[in-house]
């Protein structure tokens, strides 16, 4: 069982799984029942464990004055609560389902004191795949004493790793993706984990061109690992493939993740990747495990046309190593930096209506993809290879988890 304890410090809150919104409403409270979390901070969050594991933690319940008798306070979820906070973050946190969450619904301040524990425990669950959960624990009412308006509720929010097996690509998994009719965009975003190594499991990023995604459209979206433009500082015959190429709107090779002699990418680890363009600046922006590498300008103005997308095209010649892939998701908005750190390390709401498609790529077992949006794209393996026999089933399923 895990225990999660907050603890109040002259500049907030700390814990060691719980972290603070700087959105507290800072009320003046002098004879009136609070949250003392509440009164610093909105919200904390718990990472949960793995299914069915335990977690417990304790906020606290106080009193403007020590108490002259004993005050019998209720202690419940407040759903008003959480929509409030959600309105004012511009989030959708559901409320956690009551049986995975046990509190008690009276606690008493007993004369004399001015101040109770309110322990609870959360169970952690397997919920409706990309919703997100929270606990807003508030005091509902006391006797004899008015309550704080501004700081009776405390939100839990709850994170949870990314757990999921994870398939790896080889030449003759090359795919084309089903594209049930033509997309324009003005703005949009790619994102996906990735992770290189070559067959014997020894290095990585062993030769240049291999694509991930080509794309059909009026302009060119054309991603790999690797050309030919970097060599090594120590050894200047030695090309350097261990870098993302993006070549897009006659940007072609100046658009990367930079040079690898700085900078490298490191084979066996994962690494996630989001590409953004906007028309209204021809802004592109590269970002790397959440944080922005490049960026580069195409022109304001242009909508791309999409009509298909290949991936992993670069035949046996190119397509040395083995790529594995997971949370593949295309958006139909330039995403914020903060949205891409945010949520990089978890599924998202498999319905959320900016999304064009969304695979998650965590089947484990079997010949197809499944795009969770409803929107009609899908994938299978060895779809779009004709070169020889195509590989109709992953080289490898392995299961990683994204802390």
């Amino acid at each position: 069982m895990k225990k999660l304890v907050l603890n109040i410090f002259a500049l907030g809150i700390f814990a060691t799984s719980f972290t603070a919104c700087e959105d507290a409403q800072y009320d003046v409270i002098d004879n009136m029942i609070y949250i003392s979390e509440a009164a610093s901070a909105s919200a904390g969050e718990i990472i949960l464990g793995k299914t069915g594991e335990v977690a417990t933690g304790v906020v606290t319940v106080k009193a403007g004055r020590v108490a002259e008798s004993d005050i019998k306070v209720q202690i419940g979820l407040d759903n008003a609560a959480l929509a409030s906070y959600n309105n004012r973050n511009d989030v959708e946190f559901a409320v956690i389902p009551a049986e995975y969450i046990t509190l008690p619904s009276e606690v008493t301040i007993p004369a004399g004191a001015s101040q109770v524990e309110v322990p609870f425990s959360v169970t952690s669950f397997d919920g409706e795949k990309g919703v997100e959960y929270a606990a807003p624990i508030a005091v509902m009412s006391a006797t004899d004493t008015p309550v704080s308006t501004g700081s009776n509720a405390y939100i839990i929010t709850f994170g949870k790793p990314l757990v999921q097996k994870a398939p790896g690509f080889v030449y003759n998994n090359k795919m084309n993706m089903v594209w049930p009719k033509q997309v324009d965009l003005a703005n949009f975003t790619l994102e996906w984990w990735v992770r290189c190594t070559n067959t014997s499991g020894t290095g990585g990023f062993s030769i240049n061109n291999q694509a991930m995604f080509s794309f059909n459209a009026n302009k060119e979206l054309y991603i790999r690992f690797g050309d030919i433009v970097y060599v090594d500082q120590n050894q200047t015959w030695r090309n350097l493939y261990n870098f993302l190429q993006i070549k897009t709107m006659g940007i072609d090779a100046n658009y990367d993740s930079g040079d690898p002699n700085k900078n490298p990418l490191k084979w066996g680890e994962w690494i996630h990747f989001a590409h953004t363009y906007d028309a209204a600046t021809g802004d592109v922006v590269l970002y790397m495990n959440g944080k922005e590498v490049n960026r580069n300008n195409g022109g304001a103005g242009t909508v791309f046309n999409f009509t298909g997308c290949s991936m992993f095209g670069a035949g046996s010649n190119y397509h040395r190593d083995v790529i594995e892939m997971c949370q593949l998701r295309m958006w139909k908005t330039t995403r914020t930096p903060a949205q891409i750190a945010k949520n990089m390390k978890k599924e998202v709401k498999y319905n959320d209506p900016d999304l064009l498609f969304y695979f998650p790529m965590n089947e484990g077992e079997g010949e197809v993809l499944t795009d969770v949006t409803g929107n009609g794209f899908g994938l299978s393996f060895g779809s779009g290879y004709t070169d020889g026999t195509p590989r109709k089933q992953a080289y490898s399923w392995t299961e990683y988890t994204w802390e």
